[in-house]
């Protein structure tokens, strides 16, 4: 019989770990919202003009690059499987 609760339990792999990668990824959050809002707020151009736009398009081109070699992998991996 269900006890009438209709949400699935959480497999251990699903929770957030608060000490773990996941709270570190949150700190850095609020660590990077402070940093920008303060030079932002006291016109500092170093960090609002040079920092964060190059910071921005180096995360993005290796995200991008990350992404190209997963498919070019999958890509690869399943032309194999045909022969």
């Amino acid at each position: 019989m269900s006890n009438g609760n209709k949400n699935t339990p959480q497999k251990d792999s699903e929770k957030i770990q608060w000490f773990g990668i996941d709270g570190l990824l949150i700190v850095l959050y609020f660590i990077e919202a402070i940093v920008i809002g303060w030079a932002l707020i006291n016109n500092v151009d170093a960090i609002v003009g040079y920092a964060v736009p190059y910071t921005v398009a180096i995360v993005t081109t290796v995200i991008f690059l990350k992404y190209l070699s997963e498919v070019f992998l999958f890509s690869k991996g399943s032309k194999k499987n045909k022969k």
